[in-house]
């Protein structure tokens, strides 16, 4: 009887015909890809204003730019990522806390949507913001717009 329920067994184990351990054919993603992820990321952190390269702007209006991912530097080796990532801050704000978030949350994202191994993610902080000149860009741009 223990024989019959193996040979029930066997079938379930396998999907469709496919171990899951079997390698159907190679995933590559491009270095713009993570590049855009990672930019994509960093905006979402508390305490970041822009990248480093890129004018404050709200996220919203940043995706689906092709210069979004400006200020992340991205390197490829066997399967593992190495990150630079260029930063501007908000004064106040921590800023090596704001930092170090952005290394765990870069880390986590690129990891989980890439199934690629992050080695390190280093962070340049370019620029603090301050509140006061971010107002006076927006109502320079405003007056140029008008």
């Amino acid at each position: 009887m223990e024989e019959e329920r193996r040979e029930e067994m066997v079938p379930e184990e396998k999907e469709e015909g496919i171990k899951k351990e079997e390698v159907i054919g190679e995933i590559t993603f491009s270095p713009d890809i993570i590049a855009t992820l990672a930019a994509i990321t960093v905006m979402k952190v508390p305490g970041v204003t822009s990248l480093g390269g890129l004018p404050a702007a709200p996220l919203s209006t940043l995706v689906g730019r092709k210069d979004i991912n400006k200020g992340v530097k991205v390197e490829l080796k066997d399967k593992t990522v190495n990150l630079e990532i260029s930063l501007v801050v908000n004064i106040d704000s921590s800023l090596i806390e704001v930092a170090k978030e952005v290394q765990r949350k870069v880390k986590r994202v690129v990891e989980d949507k890439t199934g690629m191994t992050v080695n390190k993610v280093d962070i340049i902080v370019r620029d603090v913001s301050y509140p006061e000149k971010e107002k006076e860009e927006e109502e320079k741009e405003e007056d140029v717009v008008s």
